[in-house]
């Protein structure tokens, strides 16, 4: 391909799928695509008609490549670092948490309690999430198999990456809060399992959240999960008992000032990881 064709490395194609991407970022995306014009595309990009039409002879090819490019392009956002500072001001609001177990279960219920909520809304005001439960419908509606595969493997992957991320923050609360896996389940594959309920639990009510917008917000108070009175929101309080049925306190753990030091190394270490996904995404 000549120089003349390119602008800075990058191809005519890439130049009209970038123009598309940015548009979905933009606009949203719907279930279909067809909301996507190639002719504006084409023009936005700059790239010349005769090219585009060169690479693309129809418009169903076309949006083919934007779908399996928006999947690649498409990263999940995982838990904000605002979530592990409510964590911390919650444990130094509560001095005692070391030496009263009502204490340590009333800030872990209300530490999921809070950041659980906090994900949820996050996560529903998502473009990013949006867009990857629309590429979800989209693939499961796909007529020619071979695309759907490439999508669904697309899809599988950005998952896998999102699960091991929150999978690698869960494995770090436990010990923090003096709790641990409930036996048998045991090291990284128990925190997977978490990770992957969790995921597929809060996705759920991200789908049902079209028709049912009052989830976000409605709450009912209730006494739950061995603390007093909370208000809850359905979502908060379904992932916080599958996030508990996970976990018990650790019998072997003992609140000394080894373990505090500890604790304190790891929300640090939390935070690092926080920012560095944020970075890398």
């Amino acid at each position: 391909m000549s120089s003349a064709s390119q602008q800075g490395g990058v191809t005519p194609r890439e130049r009209v799928l970038n123009t598309a991407l940015s548009q979905i970022t933009e606009h949203g995306m719907t279930v279909s695509l067809e909301h996507l014009s190639l002719e504006e595309i084409i023009r936005a990009s700059g790239v010349s008609r005769a090219s585009a039409y060169r690479i693309w002879p129809n418009k169903q090819r076309f949006l083919a490549d934007v779908l399996v490019s928006a999947v690649r392009a498409t990263r999940l956002e995982v838990d904000s670092q605002a979530e592990v500072a409510q964590l911390t001001a919650l444990l130094d609001a509560n001095p005692s948490f070391a030496t009263d177990a009502q204490v340590r279960r009333d800030v872990i219920v209300e530490g999921l309690r809070i950041s659980i909520q906090a994900d949820f809304e996050r996560i529903a005001s998502s473009p990013q999430w949006a867009t990857y439960l629309a590429l979800n419908a989209t693939c499961r509606g796909l007529a020619d198999s071979s695309l759907r595969e490439e999508v669904a493997t697309a899809l599988a992957e950005m998952q896998e990456v999102f699960i091991d991320h929150r999978s690698a923050v869960y494995a770090r609360l436990p010990p923090l809060l003096g709790y641990r896996l409930v036996p048998p389940l045991s090291g990284e594959n128990g925190f997977r399992s978490m990770s992957e309920a969790a995921g597929a639990l809060m996705t759920g009510f991200l789908v049902q959240l079209g028709a049912r917008p009052q989830l976000l917000t409605a709450t009912f108070r209730l006494a739950a999960y061995g603390v007093d009175e909370r208000d809850w929101t359905v979502p908060a309080f379904a992932l916080t008992g599958l996030v508990l049925s996970y976990l018990e306190p650790d019998p072997d753990l003992v609140w000394d000032q080894a373990q505090l030091a500890r604790a304190e190394a790891t929300l640090a270490d939390i935070t690092a990881l926080l920012k560095a996904s944020w970075v890398t995404n």
